[in-house]
């Protein structure tokens, strides 16, 4: 995306990018370490509300709510990093086709929920986040986790052309995050960013060896890193990614944009 096709900062206060300790399938990072709610768990408490209007309100009102609702999921990325360093037994095309089975029959139960419009977010160029940069001598990117990033792309592409023709009514956004973050890590100076590899806070290699804490040391213009800490974008990365999903083209997002599907 051109910097000067940067409308507005606006959308950003549509659209927040996150990452958050949740995974699309059971898969527990570092071994159960750290508390996840699965993509699952999540369902089961949009589906735990939606009966309570069901029962409260009765069905034609209840379905309005889903049916005209935008849906925003952001998720994969700890699968990927789970199944890549700590559970990995299983093949790449059989992880994946796990993974994908998992994705698909998780938007189903939403869609038997009455949701209709949704706004996905791939995975980003996860070997490119600076804990994973640390894994070569170089700081170079982390190639063959991106290779699965890309790989999650196409299946979950895949995934919303089939339920598109399954579900009537089904309108979707597909924010491609692997592309909008290799542009910038290929090109940053348009984005008034200069510092692509090293985290503004942290501590040791890269700024990335360990998590933020009152003890970190921190960067003097965090506005021109593009991550925060090990895996996170700065305020700066997340606005420009947000603004690119709400106005960008189709390498981008597709087959409509985020501010496209928020009109349909």
């Amino acid at each position: 995306m051109a910097a000067n096709s940067i409308r507005s900062s606006d959308a950003a206060k549509w659209i927040s990018i996150r990452t958050a300790s949740i995974t699309v399938d059971f898969f527990t990072p570092n071994g159960g370490k750290q508390n996840v709610i699965p993509l699952t768990e999540q369902i089961q408490q949009f589906a735990s509300v939606h009966g309570s209007l069901m029962a409260a309100m009765g069905p034609v009102p209840t379905l309005r709510f889903p049916s005209k609702s935008l849906l925003f999921i952001s998720i994969g990325s700890n699968d990927i990093f789970e199944y890549y360093h700590y559970n990995n037994k299983l093949s790449k095309e059989c992880f994946l086709a796990n993974l994908r089975f998992a994705y698909e029959n998780q938007l189903k139960v939403l869609l038997e929920l009455g949701a209709r419009k949704f706004g996905i977010i791939s995975v980003l160029s996860i070997g490119c986040c600076p804990s994973q940069r640390l894994y070569s001598p170089n700081g170079d990117c982390l190639e063959e986790l991106n290779d699965h990033a890309r790989a999650f792309h196409t299946k979950i592409k895949s995934i919303l052309c089939r339920l598109s023709e399954e579900y009537q009514g089904l309108k979707y956004s597909l924010g491609n995050a692997y592309e909008i973050t290799i542009n910038v890590i290929d090109n940053p100076l348009p984005f008034n960013f200069t510092n692509m590899k090293t985290a503004c806070c942290g501590a040791r290699r890269l700024t990335a060896e360990s998590i933020f804490n009152p003890k970190a040391n921190l960067c003097p213009s965090r506005d021109i890193y593009l991550f925060w800490d090990l895996f996170h974008p700065t305020e700066a990365g997340a606005q420009l990614a947000a603004v690119t999903l709400f106005y960008g083209p189709t390498r981008f997002v597709a087959p409509i944009n985020f501010s496209q599907l928020a009109r349909a």
